[in-house]
C-alpha cells in the first residue's frame, strides 16, 4: 500500500516604482510517500523544495526593458527503509539578467544566468532570440539557448527509483518559427532541435533512474485557433523524434517514456459571468525502456471545466478530468 501527499503553496507581490517594476515571489512544495506491505512498514520518503525570487524590470527606453534578478532554492530530503536511513540537503543560488528591445518590426531578446548549486557546482547558461513582423500578420522567429537541470531529490533518492550517482542535465536548443495572426484566427509552426548531455531517464535494466550520455530531440509543433459564433477553438499537434545518441547498444533507439505524436483541442465559451470549456488530448504509443523492448499503447482523455466570476477579482472554478475514465 502506498500513501502519497503533495502540497504546494506559493505567492507573488509586485510593486511599480517609476520606471522599475519589482516582483517578489516564493513557494514551498512537499512530496511525501509512505509504503507498507501486509500492514508492516516498508519505506518512507519526503522531499521539500522552498524557493524565493526577486526580479527588477527596468524600462530603460521606449520598447526596451532590462531585467535583473536573484533566485534562491533549498531542497531537503529524508529517506528511511528497513535497512537504512539518511537525510540530504542542498541550496541553489542564481543571478540572471535579460534585455528585451523592439526596433520597428524587429525585436530581440538576450539573457544570461549563473547557477551556483551546492551539490553540482557552477553553471552558466544563456539564450538569444529574434523576431520580425511582416505584412498580413506574418511573423518569423528564431532562438537559441542553453540550459542546466540538476536532478531532483526524487530522482536521486526515492526508494527503488532514485540514483545518487546521477549527473545534471545540460542542453542546447535551436528553434525556428513562422506564424500568422489575424482578428479571428491565428496559427504558428515551430521546428526545433535539442541536444542533451546526461539526460535523466528511468532505466528498467537497472531498475533506477540513470543518465543517457547523449540524446538528440528533433520535432515540430503546429498550433492555431479561431473564434466562431462566440466559441473559441484552439488546437495543437506535434511530432517529436527523440533519439538516444550515445554510441553503443542503444544508439538511435527512441528515448523512453516519450510519445512521438500528440494532439490537443480546446473549446471554450463565456456566458456573461459564467464560462464553460472542454479539452480533448491524445498521445501516441511510447516505449517504457531504453532498449525499446516494452511498448506502451497510446491513449486519449477528455476533460470538462467551468468557471463563475463571483466578483471583479474573484473566480470560482470546477474541473472534471478524464471524464470517460480512460485507463492509461
Amino acid at each position: 500500500v502506498s500513501t502519497t501527499v503533495q502540497q504546494v503553496v506559493g505567492g507573488k507581490a509586485k510593486w511599480d516604482v517609476g520606471r522599475v517594476t519589482l516582483t517578489l515571489s516564493g513557494g514551498n512544495n512537499v512530496d511525501r510517500s509512505l509504503q507498507s506491505r501486509d500492514d508492516a512498514f516498508a519505506d518512507f520518503f519526503e522531499s521539500q523544495r522552498t524557493s524565493a525570487s526577486l526580479q527588477a524590470d527596468v524600462r530603460v527606453a521606449a520598447g526596451q526593458v532590462a531585467t535583473l534578478g536573484y533566485d534562491w532554492q533549498r531542497d531537503t530530503g529524508h529517506v528511511e527503509d528497513l535497512f537504512s536511513q539518511y537525510d540530504a540537503r542542498r541550496q541553489n543560488r542564481a543571478v540572471f539578467a535579460q534585455y528585451q528591445g523592439a526596433f520597428g518590426a524587429h525585436d530581440v531578446q538576450a539573457s544570461v544566468r549563473r547557477d551556483d548549486n551546492e551539490q553540482f557546482g557552477g553553471h552558466t547558461t544563456g539564450a538569444l532570440a529574434w523576431g520580425v513582423d511582416l505584412s498580413n500578420g506574418f511573423r518569423i522567429t528564431a532562438n537559441a539557448g542553453s540550459a542546466f537541470k540538476a536532478p531532483t531529490f526524487n530522482e536521486l533518492y526515492f526508494p527503488f527509483f532514485g540514483n545518487p550517482d546521477l549527473a545534471p542535465e545540460e542542453s542546447e536548443t535551436f528553434e525556428l518559427g513562422v506564424g500568422q495572426k489575424r482578428n479571428a484566427w491565428h496559427w504558428d509552426v515551430h521546428a526545433f532541435q535539442t541536444d542533451v548531455d546526461n539526460l535523466i531517464v528511468y532505466d528498467s535494466s537497472i531498475f533506477v533512474a540513470n543518465n543517457i550520455e547523449s540524446a538528440r530531440i528533433r520535432g515540430a509543433e503546429l498550433t492555431g485557433g479561431f473564434t466562431l459564433a462566440e466559441w473559441t477553438f484552439a488546437g495543437a499537434a506535434s511530432y517529436v523524434d527523440p533519439r538516444n545518441d550515445t554510441a553503443g547498444t542503444n544508439d538511435d533507439k527512441v528515448l523512453p517514456r516519450r510519445s512521438r505524436a500528440s494532439g490537443r483541442l480546446d473549446v471554450d465559451r463565456a456566458f456573461g459571468d459564467f464560462s464553460v470549456g472542454a479539452t480533448w488530448m491524445a498521445e501516441d504509443r511510447r516505449f517504457e525502456n531504453v532498449d525499446n523492448s516494452i511498448e506502451l499503447p497510446g491513449y486519449s482523455t477528455f476533460d470538462l471545466r467551468g468557471a463563475w466570476r463571483v466578483a471583479a477579482a474573484w473566480t470560482q472554478q470546477a474541473r472534471v478530468s478524464n471524464v470517460f475514465d480512460r485507463e492509461y
